[in-house]
């Protein structure tokens, strides 16, 4: 009795052991990422620093701002594709020591370094045979498959959010000019639409709820194909503007430019120009039947 007991406590120790080991090797091995002294979701303020080149700041204030080298909603998918870098999986980290060569890496003098809230990362040279760069943080180097650094040394237009209005703002009221074409043939007539007991109206002509509606709903979601930052904008006194009054009581100015391939609309205040094809005006300057 005596030997049989013991036997089926051996054979449970063993079944204890083997579901264990199973599980242990089922287990996903632990991630090394770039960064575990920093969460994405800590991330305040990205700076950028770049060689012979404007440096670019964004914040964080409720949603993502580019702070320098203008004031400007920033592009929030991009936000997104910076904080990723925190999360890349790397291999075993160099050691950076007193006689390391940084020129080997790159990083002697790096051309791009990103920061997130002061903790720098450095960009060096890519690795001959993986193609993965090298980034220096603190005092480790690390190998990362980098999707980013053509991001880091674009234009700081390129983190302009190509959205013409912030999607929580609420246009109140409209005011948009005539245009012409290119043979100074009338294009769109002048029309103001503004919100009236809850309903839409339109002025000199009123319209449908239906066709002010979308009109609306065009410029409310209008998204340019691209946006240029220009400290010098040089706008003739003569130029169409459009007007918007948004439900928090701002103001947006846009001075129009257009010719048969494309419509410029230009804010003054931030130095930006949103650009579109041609084929939008007819969306944003007149009501379709």
């Amino acid at each position: 009795m005596k030997s049989t007991y013991l036997t089926n406590l051996l054979l449970l120790v063993v079944a204890v052991l083997l579901i264990w080991l199973m599980t242990e090797s089922n287990s996903p091995p632990s991630v090394i990422t770039i960064s575990d002294s920093i969460d994405p979701t800590q991330v305040t303020e990205i700076e950028i620093q770049r060689r012979e080149q404007q440096t670019i700041r964004l914040q964080l204030d409720q949603q993502w701002q580019l702070v320098q080298p203008v004031k400007a909603r920033a592009n929030q998918t991009r936000i997104k594709l910076l904080l990723s870098l925190l999360e890349q999986p790397v291999q075993t980290p160099i050691q950076v020591k007193d006689n390391t060569d940084l020129a080997e890496f790159g990083l002697a003098q790096p051309n791009l370094t990103l920061l997130f809230n002061q903790q720098k990362f450095a960009f060096g040279d890519t690795e001959s045979l993986s193609g993965q760069r090298y980034i220096q943080h603190n005092q480790q180097i690390y190998l990362i498959h980098d999707d980013i650094s053509p991001l880091l040394g674009a234009s700081a237009s390129s983190f302009v959010d190509n959205r013409l209005l912030d999607p929580i703002s609420q246009i109140q009221s409209i005011q948009l000019p005539a245009l012409h074409d290119d043979n100074a043939q009338s294009q769109t007539s002048a029309l103001s639409i503004y919100q009236q007991d809850n309903n839409w109206l339109a002025s000199p002509d009123n319209h449908n709820q239906d066709q002010l509606i979308t009109l609306i709903q065009n410029w409310q979601q209008a998204y340019a194909m691209q946006v240029v930052i220009n400290a010098d904008i040089d706008l003739a006194d003569d130029k169409p503007v459009v007007l918007i009054e948004l439900a928090d009581n701002t103001q947006r100015k846009f001075v129009v430019s257009h010719n048969n391939d494309s419509l410029t609309l230009t804010d003054p205040q931030l130095q930006l120009q949103y650009q579109f094809p041609a084929q939008i005006i007819n969306a944003l300057f007149s009501i379709n039947d």
